[in-house]
């Protein structure tokens, strides 16, 4: 049920929110105290956001925590 809702507030939001709401996840995970912590916040990461997530990890230097 919450996938559901989740995925439905992104829809709403439209490519703004969508943006920002990938800007804190991603900054969720770079303060995750631990990097079993972060890959666990990357994981559930909504799908709709994973690939922005994944981008701006990426670009700021945490690729090691989007690998699986």
């Amino acid at each position: 049920m919450s996938n559901l809702l989740t995925n439905f507030i992104i829809l709403i939001l439209g490519k703004d929110g969508k943006t920002m709401m990938a800007m804190l996840w991603a900054q969720e995970i770079m303060n995750a105290d631990t990097t079993e912590e972060a890959k666990a916040l990357y994981n559930r990461v909504p799908r709709l956001l994973k690939e922005k997530v994944k981008k701006i990890l990426i670009n700021s230097g945490f690729e090691e925590l989007t690998t699986e």
